[in-house]
């Protein structure tokens, strides 16, 4: 019987190892409840415009003849966004290695190291100086970013917005699984020097005005498995060889 209660026990504290806390799967734990904070984003953490970046440029006037000349394709859009990946090549716009887009009638426009808002008043005063009071639209194309690990739907993703946040990247991910770990997220950045890698927690509010915090364009999200998912994945063999034992053991005192 001693044996049989000492199985017993070890199968109730496997189940309670297998067991996730609240405190493992709540995001942003310490942020007041009783009152509203303010988290501000680092004005440098904005992407800045990098060569070989796809731009959607459009310039609108009230006539519709001219709209047509300073653009490349009135049709080349339906609902904000491009058809396929081919058109952003085609009907977007470039940057090149010296940094310039290439815009009909209006020519060269240089917006490398510039945000999407600062490349549009750039575009907006080049194009003032042909048009009277145009409205400049300028989108970021190329926003392609990745999420791996432990997350319900792994894979790369494209942004059509200029902005993204790593909390926006892993919910169109599905989420972040029972074996994830929501305090060691990992973003890796390619730069032109080399990779560079933030380690956020998603349980700490501070990560609101964490330079990693926004996405870049070719960010990869890695979200690692909680140090207990191997033996999580293992308790059910586990508790199925335990329970063979016990029964044997049960077994063996009925026949004695």
């Amino acid at each position: 019987m001693k044996n049989l209660t000492l199985c017993v026990i070890i199968i109730i504290a496997l189940f309670g190892a297998s067991c996730t806390s609240k405190r493992q799967i709540t995001y942003l734990q310490d942020i007041a409840n009783t009152k509203a904070e303010t988290f501000t984003a680092d004005e440098n953490s904005l992407y800045k415009l990098k060569a070989q970046d796809v731009l959607f440029v459009k310039i609108v006037t009230s006539n519709p003849e001219v709209n047509t000349l300073f653009n490349i394709s009135e049709q080349s859009v339906q609902g904000g966004v491009f058809n396929n990946e081919a058109d952003q090549y085609l009907k977007g716009f470039v940057i090149n290695n010296n940094g310039d887009i290439q815009l009909p009638i209006i020519g060269k426009i240089n917006v490398i190291n510039k945000d999407i808002e600062q490349a549009q008043e750039v575009i907006y005063t080049k194009a003032t100086e042909f048009l009277k009071e145009p409205t400049v639209y300028v989108k970021l194309l190329s926003f392609k970013y990745s999420v791996m690990g432990e997350v319900r739907s792994a894979g790369m993703y494209r942004n059509f917005n200029n902005k993204l946040n790593v909390m926006e990247a892993i919910s169109r991910a599905g989420d972040i699984t029972d074996y994830g770990d929501r305090k060691r997220i990992v973003v890796i950045r390619p730069t032109e020097v080399g990779s560079q890698v933030f380690r956020l927690d998603l349980t700490d509010k501070n990560i609101l005005s964490s330079p990693g915090f926004n996405l870049y364009p070719n960010d990869v999200v890695y979200v690692e498995p909680l140090k207990s998912k191997s033996f999580k994945l293992n308790i059910p063999v586990a508790s199925l060889f335990l329970t063979s034992i016990s029964t044997l053991i049960l077994i063996l005192n009925l026949v004695k």
